[in-house]
């Protein structure tokens, strides 16, 4: 036996009690004992009792009332009760009305009564056991609905990142067929905001470049409507706002992208700052925005937001490649040109 079950045996005869106890002690049970109902009850909120036997006829309280009070009490327990040939009717009508599990009348046969007091506290277990495998199949149950709650989101998630590295690798593969062309700097940099738009769904985006003048705007999308390229002639209007410089210069000194969400002293849209590296050297920034959704920009769009700033570092590095050698180039041909005036010259001398 697994537990030590606790006996209570309530009835007003002494010898009756007396009984019980000397049948029920060799058994491995704690025994208690009550000589009424109401001592009955009081052992009943001070100990844990697996079953009770009672006596039916007890002055001040019958042992039907008993039992039924008991249930309030202890309601996991067996009630028995005991009765005479004369109350087989009222503990029929005892147990019909719920709360007893059986009658045992008297003089009982103790082989008869230790069998049905080993059946009962068999019951009893069984149901304690059912009770326990109910409740840690409901843990059970609640951790596998955590589990698959968490599984689904990770898949979720997974399938997410998954789906913007595939649009992620378009859109680099869009940018770098169109580098394979001549086009200006100006060009290349709203295709970068074009397609930073359409794979990450951010409201705005604007690339701004380090000059002699120091940080100016080059390119931008969705200031005015979604997806609207801003004309070169309106970009002016777009000087980085005070909360911005300060996000360029925390850019600039860490080197690394900046994430700047809404706070109670700065009530704005949530906005991202990543740096344009070329090597070490800070070319500029790509700053974007939700300022229509006041949705935080997420980790794997920031992540995204600095590859496709690697890419605008080669545009620019090759713009600028591109002015210095026409730059160079013209100055060539100005030399050029004054190397073949000193011919003629020395032509017409020699002449």
């Amino acid at each position: 036996m697994d537990k030590k079950h606790t006996l209570l045996f309530v009835d007003d005869e002494q010898i009756i009690l007396t009984a019980l106890h000397r049948l029920f002690r060799r058994e491995g049970y704690q025994i208690l004992l009550a000589n009424s109902g109401k001592e009955g009850l009081e052992l009943l909120g001070e100990n844990e009792v697996s079953l009770i036997i009672s006596d039916q006829r007890m002055p001040e309280m019958i042992g039907a009332e008993f039992l039924a009070r008991s249930q309030e009490i202890s309601p996991h327990s067996i009630r028995i009760m005991l009765t005479g040939y004369s109350n087989i009717e009222a503990a029929t009508q005892a147990i019909n009305e719920g709360g007893i599990y059986r009658y045992i009348t008297k003089p009982w046969d103790d082989d008869d009564i230790k069998m049905i007091v080993h059946e009962a506290l068999a019951r009893l277990d069984l149901e304690a056991e059912n009770r326990q495998l109910t409740e840690e199949l409901k843990v059970k149950n609640a951790e596998l609905e955590d589990f698959n709650a968490k599984l689904e989101k990770k898949v979720r998630e997974r399938t997410r990142e998954l789906r913007l590295k595939v649009k992620e690798l378009e859109g680099k593969d869009r940018i770098a067929q169109h580098m394979l062309e001549v086009h200006t700097l100006e060009e290349t940099l709203e295709l970068v905001l074009v397609v930073i738009a359409e794979i990450l769904e951010l409201d705005k985006g604007v690339v701004y470049l380090q000059d002699e003048e120091g940080i100016s705007p080059k390119a931008a999308i969705g200031v005015s409507a979604p997806g609207a390229i801003v004309p070169q002639g309106d970009l002016a209007d777009l000087a980085p706002s005070p909360i911005q410089k300060r996000a360029f210069e925390v850019v600039e000194e860490r080197k690394d992208p900046v994430n700047v969400k809404d706070s109670k002293d700065h009530p704005i849209p949530p906005f991202a700052v990543v740096p344009i590296l070329r090597g070490e050297d800070l070319l500029g920034y790509i700053e974007a925005d939700n300022h229509r959704s006041n949705q935080p920009i997420t980790d794997e769009e920031m992540e995204t937001l600095a590859s496709f700033a690697l890419q605008a570092a080669v545009a620019i590095s090759e713009a600028q490649s591109q002015r210095d050698y026409g730059s160079w180039k013209n100055e060539l041909d100005d030399v050029l040109k004054d190397v073949d005036g000193l011919d003629g010259l020395s032509i017409e001398l020699n002449g």
